[in-house]
């Protein structure tokens, strides 16, 4: 062996022996990777529905559907003994929805969205399970390059924009090594925007002599950011030993208007050649939401509501000229005066016209139905 040789054999075996010393004590020896499922509760009632229709809140493809991707960021904590530092595992990470598995081919709805054998997720390059220490999950539905970040203090900062109207939902999940075992981490992913809608009714039986011919939504806030703390804090401490998840997904969702404010003009809609006027309809049942003539879904910032917040919206009359009304829902949700949107709850607002003006009426729900609340307000415009 020339010299060279045997100069590069010295240098190259420690370096090989040294990768295997420098190997973390805390490795799972059994490899096992993190991996994850998806699940979220869709109990709505808004009737059924086109699954096509990505705009409903209780519409379980929005989240569950081969090609979706979320955004998944994850920190582990050494045991209790060590220097409780967290090592970040995930940041942003995408994870992709590979596969559904239907109960009916035929049928694109026939799976539970809470099961979390109803889906399967993957990523790459797969993380491995430590065999001690506490982890923490946070993951953002749909996938963002951009708008989820962790600051220093470890909270995940989320920003959200109302232009893009898409609905916007987040998981956390925790694990206590050895006792949470290292089965797939479910993710149970709760909406945080607030859902509205607007519904148009007559208050008699005249035919389709009523026309919706403008529709608008003024000062309201345009975009907000959601702070989640994407660490085991104090209050999300394990107390079990079983490492089960304690709260749930029952995590403050704290969100803060944007600093610009309200906007003039939100949302708006003219009726023309392309998109015609719409006929409001008669509902025999007014509790009823299929009854009414539906102004879309709006998925909203949650904030307190500008003391000018309202719908404006054209109304003809037997093919007379349009009559523009003015309903501010600032200060209208509720007999004690609440005056916000709350994140995780459905808005809707079934407007009645008549040839003697409009009234509207307020039901708030909880997205997801644990105590539904359905005192409505009415107030004449």
């Amino acid at each position: 062996m020339n010299i060279r040789h045997t100069i590069l054999a010295l240098l190259v075996v420690p370096l090989l022996f040294g990768c295997g010393k420098e190997r973390p004590l805390t490795v799972d020896d059994g490899n096992m990777p993190i991996l994850f499922s998806a699940a979220a509760s869709y109990e709505v009632s808004t009737k059924t529905f086109d699954p096509s229709d990505k705009m409903r809140p209780n519409n379980p493809r929005v989240l569950i559907n081969e090609g979706n991707e979320v955004s998944v960021f994850g920190v582990h904590r050494p045991t209790i003994g060590y220097d409780p530092v967290y090592e970040t595992l995930f940041y942003n990470r995408r994870l992709r929805c590979s596969s559904v598995i239907l109960d009916n081919p035929a049928n694109p709805l026939s799976f539970n969205p809470e099961s979390e054998d109803s889906s399967v997720w993957d990523y790459d390059p797969l993380e491995y399970w430590a065999n001690s220490g506490d982890y923490c999950f946070t993951a953002v539905a749909p996938y963002t390059t951009g708008d989820a970040t962790i600051n220093s203090a470890y909270e995940l900062k989320i920003s959200y924009r109302v232009g893009t109207n898409q609905d916007l939902m987040v998981a956390r999940a925790y694990r206590a090594e050895p006792a949470g075992g290292k089965d797939r981490v479910r993710l149970d992913f709760k909406h945080v925007t607030s859902a509205v809608r607007f519904l148009f009714g007559t208050a008699s039986d005249e035919g389709d002599k009523y026309k919706l011919t403008s529709f608008r939504l003024e000062n309201l806030s345009p975009r907000g950011t959601l702070t989640v703390d994407s660490r085991l804090s104090a209050a999300f401490d394990f107390s079990p030993s079983d490492g089960v998840n304690p709260a749930g997904p029952d995590y403050p969702l704290a969100w803060s208007a944007g600093a610009i404010g309200v906007l003039g003009t939100l949302f708006s809609w003219t009726a023309d050649a392309s998109d015609p006027e719409k006929t409001i309809t008669y509902p025999s049942d007014e509790d009823d939401p299929d009854g009414y003539t539906h102004m879309g879904w709006y998925y909203m910032v949650p904030h307190e509501l500008d003391a000018g917040a309202s719908i404006v919206f054209s109304v003809s009359y037997d093919g007379q000229a349009p009559v523009e009304t003015v309903l501010n829902i600032s200060d209208r949700m509720t007999p004690a005066g609440e005056d916000e949107w709350s994140p995780n709850h459905v808005y809707n607002y079934f407007i009645t016209v008549s040839q003697s003006g409009a009234d509207i009426q307020v039901i708030r729900t909880e997205w997801e139905p644990v105590s539904v609340t359905t005192d409505p307000i009415t107030f004449e415009g």
